[in-house]
């Protein structure tokens, strides 16, 4: 079959009467969309279509991104070193090949050399040529550090990359920045297990970022022992730390946050300065508090430091926080008064086990929360269960909508119809309430049930469905 036929064969299909007919839908497409139409795909199998015709044989030269992983030149009867060459070449004819246009992405994954030195020069080359080349989305990761090899470092060329517009680096070494960090272009940073060589170097980043929108730190390792982390810009709209090492304290400057997430049991403190704009948060933190001091769980400091996120989070209109953060809340309200969250209307709380008696009090702090989600995990309860504080409980005059989701078992029956006494016996305009029993025995569901059928209902237009 010649070219010409292969590219014919592309285009045919078999009519209703059998008969052959053209369809021509990528014959007439300009280059320049069939590279942006190509550059969603890996470069595997962008190269994979050079065999379609003459027209696509050089076709993926001219892409304007590279998405490559390493695996991809593994071969089963070769050994480590002819793969890693065959990368090698591959990967500079590319980047060698229309070296005076932009490159849009180039996404790299390092993985799958055991036997072959990777040689991180080459990495640092193919790094500086795409900065050159004014590229815009650089994606790095490097799988090798789970074999406690060399971890890829990136050049210093980066940070000064006027193009570039989201930086992800997943496992690997940054190195000093210079003096002055210049990243205009920079909006969206994702570091995650990367490691720097100075404890300033996260801040200077974030401070080379005029325009930076979204930053996401996981699990950053200082080789120095950093305990304050501050986070300063004008333009950052989402904000995601998650399991940083070490007790860090962190604060935050960024008038026009939106959005907050944070994940880290050990974190020491959080501020948020300038914090009118934040919209949506999820928080999972026990800010490394210890609860054995029944009288009087926080020494001052510590209470100092919680009201002042309380009331830096209160602005919220949808937060979701996890029964540990649910029991900050709690613990400190036996101190003192907690803030009024007036703008909560959607709530979403996860519990890891049944002490529903700490959600009264965060509850009546939500004076126009619309709707609630309460998740329970399948995993064995951390801590023993508690009822329904007792003795008379605000009315919730805002709620409509409420939902239990995935309820255990074992506790099901006993649990249940407490919680959904309080929220049908307190709620004035409640109109919804769902109940995902989950996998629970026929005899524990007719139980559960009959209980919900005595069980009197403050709002006249209220539903209770059981899934």
């Amino acid at each position: 079959m010649d070219e010409e036929d292969g590219e014919r064969r592309v285009r045919a299909k078999p009519s209703g009467d059998g008969a052959v007919v053209e369809v021509d839908k990528l014959r007439n497409l300009p280059d320049s969309l069939l590279h942006q139409i190509l550059l969603k795909l890996p470069t595997k199998d962008v190269v994979k279509c050079s065999v379609l015709s003459h027209r696509w044989r050089n076709l993926w030269r001219y892409v304007p991104g590279l998405d490559l992983q390493c695996g991809d030149f593994m071969v089963s009867d070769c050994d480590d070193f002819s793969d890693f060459m065959t990368l090698l070449g591959f990967v500079y004819r590319f980047l060698g090949f229309n070296s005076e246009s932009c490159l849009r992405e180039f996404k790299l994954t390092v993985d799958s050399y055991k036997a072959v030195e990777l040689g991180t020069d080459h990495f640092t080359h193919w790094i500086n040529t795409v900065v050159k080349r004014k590229v815009q989305h650089l994606n790095i990761l490097d799988k090798n550090w789970e074999m406690n090899r060399v971890v890829i470092r990136i050049p210093g060329t980066v940070y000064s990359c006027e193009s570039l517009v989201s930086l992800t680096l997943r496992y690997i070494c940054l190195p000093n920045p210079p003096e002055l960090v210049s990243l205009p272009s920079l909006k969206v940073i994702v570091l995650d297990g990367v490691e720097f060589d100075n404890d300033l170097a996260l801040e200077m980043l974030i401070l080379g970022c005029p325009v930076l929108e979204s930053l996401s730190l996981n699990t950053i390792n200082m080789n120095g022992n950093l305990e304050y982390l501050q986070v300063c810009s004008q333009s950052l709209l989402s904000f995601t730390y998650v399991e940083m090492m070490g007790y860090m304290n962190i604060i935050i400057d960024a008038p026009r946050l939106e959005y907050l997430r944070l994940s880290d049991k050990g974190m020491e403190s959080f501020i948020i300065e300038n914090h009118g704009s934040l919209v949506k948060a999820d928080i999972d933190t026990e800010f490394d508090l210890s609860f054995d001091n029944e009288s009087d769980p926080y020494n001052l400091p510590k209470r100092h430091m919680i009201r002042n996120f309380l009331v830096g989070i209160s602005c919220v209109k949808d937060m979701s926080i996890s029964s540990s953060t649910l029991e900050v809340i709690y613990n400190y309200s036996r101190c003192e008064k907690l803030p009024l969250f007036h703008n909560i209307a959607y709530l979403q709380v996860k519990f890891t086990d049944y002490r529903w008696g700490m959600l009264p009090i965060f509850l009546e702090s939500c004076p126009n929360l619309r709707s609630l989600v309460l998740e329970i995990s399948s995993r064995p309860p951390r801590k023993k269960g508690v009822s329904i504080l007792r003795g008379p409980r605000q009315f919730l005059t805002s709620l409509e909508y409420v939902k239990i989701v995935k309820p255990m078992a074992e506790k099901a029956t006993e649990t249940n119809p407490k919680l959904v006494s309080y929220f049908l016996e307190n709620s004035t305009i409640l109109k919804k309430l769902t109940l995902c029993l989950g996998n629970l025995r026929q005899k524990e569901e007719a139980v559960i049930l009959r209980k919900l059928l005595t069980i009197p209902r403050l709002s006249a237009s209220c539903q209770v469905f059981v899934l």
